[in-house]
């Protein structure tokens, strides 16, 4: 298979299982099938765990051609490097940052707790299909064929942040508005695909991504909160300016230092 299609052959296989996935969500929200809203969240869970687990199939395919990087199995046991500890700080930061909002609660409530469960297992399901689908099988080709140098690890990080910006667009059906979750995403995606390509371990986004998207839904579900207090207003600037500042930053060093954060030689531009 040559260079061009064994990066676009994945890209356009992680395409169409996203379009089937989001107009069978569609169907279910549209149509009602579950009235009930816990029922929906646990049919999306459902449906999530299965198309991820699809794309890790695919990904296995291609893994037993001798197409991929790693064998499947490795991609969720590769040792991570103290370089990638490194450059993960500034996100471990932006996934407690909710916490620090607890300072100024002044209630702690249970009665959306069973919804609050699921949608933690949400998350979870969420991580898992993803960036199985995002990093894992779309990334596939670009991991093994285009990341020798730092040109070529940037265009990988652009167009993977690109693909999961605009697999947001849809979104707008199901009320969200793009003209603020598309850029977030890209640039939060660029993010995760360098931190995919630099540790070679899937595992770990679907772990970081799990973690993102669930403490401040732990925060907002569980407990009374001052919104306006400075604090809290601190956090979520902070949380912004890493969102669209910091964590976009860190996929370009990612790309420029990556041979001294895999502990490697440098190559040349």
């Amino acid at each position: 298979m040559d260079k061009r299609k064994a990066i676009a052959k994945p890209v356009v296989q992680a395409a169409i299982l996203l379009g089937v996935f989001l107009a069978i969500e569609a169907v279910l929200v549209f149509l009602n099938v579950f009235p009930d809203n816990n029922m929906l969240l646990c049919a999306d869970i459902l449906l999530r765990v299965v198309f991820g687990i699809v794309a890790l199939v695919l990904m296995s395919g291609y893994s037993k051609r001798g197409e991929s990087k790693y064998p499947l199995r490795k991609l969720f046991s590769n040792r991570l490097t103290a370089g990638t500890w490194l450059v993960l700080i500034p996100f471990i930061l932006y996934v407690i940052a909710p916490f620090f909002k607890l300072f100024t609660a002044y209630i702690f409530t249970t009665s959306i707790l069973t919804t609050v469960i699921i949608v933690i297992i949400q998350q979870f399901a969420t991580g898992f299909f993803e960036e199985a689908l995002h990093r894992g099988l779309m990334m596939n080709g670009l991991i093994v064929h285009n990341t020798k140098t730092v040109k070529q690890r940037i265009f990988t990080v652009v167009i993977a942040g690109a693909f999961f910006g605009l697999s947001h667009a849809p979104n707008i059906i199901f009320g969200e508005n793009p003209l603020l979750q598309v850029p977030s995403a890209f640039l939060w995606g660029m993010f995760m695909a360098a931190i995919y390509m630099l540790s070679d371990n899937l595992l770990l986004p679907m772990l970081l991504h799990t973690f993102s998207d669930s403490t401040f839904r732990i925060v907002d579900g569980l407990f009374g909160y001052a919104r306006e207090a400075a604090l809290c207003k601190a956090v979520d600037n902070t949380r912004s300016v890493i969102d669209y500042v910091v964590l976009p930053l860190v996929a370009i060093l990612i790309c420029i230092f990556y041979d001294r954060l895999k502990g490697k030689q440098a190559k040349c531009i």
